[in-house]
């Protein structure tokens, strides 16, 4: 049985079939062990990540496979968040806009500590369309910690509920500067639920970092069989 990994597509992501049928996405780069192609399927053991130690399967394209050889892992990624200042720093490059919010539904900000950056689970359904003009990779988000029951992520965005929300723009009202097409609810977030927002921004906002940036850095990267990286907050 080979080591293989799953392959690149467009998202980063591949539904595949586990052995009771269930159908789930796991992400580029996931290593996994080639058991057999039967039928026009490949099976394999899934190696890391949530669904790690349970076999599943895909279907062959007509080309090539979904299943790679071709992955190199790197080390676990350094990722550091200052909440004051609403700035992101990865892999020594920084600063970048960020914050983390709350102040509805019971929300707080993330509180001060280190945490693992997990392997991507699963496509969040807690994304919006609208920010594929900034990435395709909206709906890939690294949870906060390895407990697949945790809700706290470092993800793109402009709205937080106790994650880290790396801003894809800068959405000053009190600048009197508009939000984007397919973003006018914010102005009723800025109003009503400011934490949200992460307002008030810094007297110098540090600029956005586009996530794809931050996505090609941390996919391969690996903490053991969970983790990306891990993440300080201060």
């Amino acid at each position: 049985m080979a080591t293989h990994c799953i392959a690149r597509t467009k998202d980063c992501w591949l539904r595949v079939q586990l052995a009771n049928t269930t159908i789930v996405s796991v992400p580029f780069g996931l290593k996994v062990r080639l058991i057999e192609t039967k039928a026009g399927r490949e099976y394999f053991e899934i190696l890391e990540g949530v669904n790690k130690g349970k076999q599943a399967s895909v279907q062959k394209p007509s080309i090539g496979s979904y299943l790679t050889t071709d992955v190199e892992h790197g080390p676990a990624v350094n990722v550091a968040f200052d909440r004051k200042n609403q700035a992101l720093y990865f892999a020594g490059r920084g600063p970048y806009n960020a914050f983390s919010g709350g102040g509805h539904g019971g929300y707080t900000p993330i509180a001060p500590g280190t945490y693992d950056l997990a392997i991507p689970a699963y496509p969040s359904a807690q994304t919006r369309t609208a920010y594929s003009k900034w990435t395709v990779y909206h709906n890939l988000w690294f949870r906060i910690g390895v407990d697949v029951n945790g809700s706290r992520f470092l993800h793109p965005g402009a709205i937080s509920e106790g994650c880290v929300t790396v801003r894809q723009f800068v959405y000053d009202p009190a600048a009197g500067t508009a939000p984007p097409a397919g973003f006018h609810d914010l102005q009723a977030g800025a109003k009503n639920y400011p934490g949200l927002l992460g307002l008030p921004l810094p007297k110098k906002p540090a600029p956005p970092v586009g996530w794809d940036e931050i996505v090609e850095l941390l996919i391969l990267s690996r903490k053991g069989d969970q983790a990306v990286g891990q993440l300080a907050v201060t």
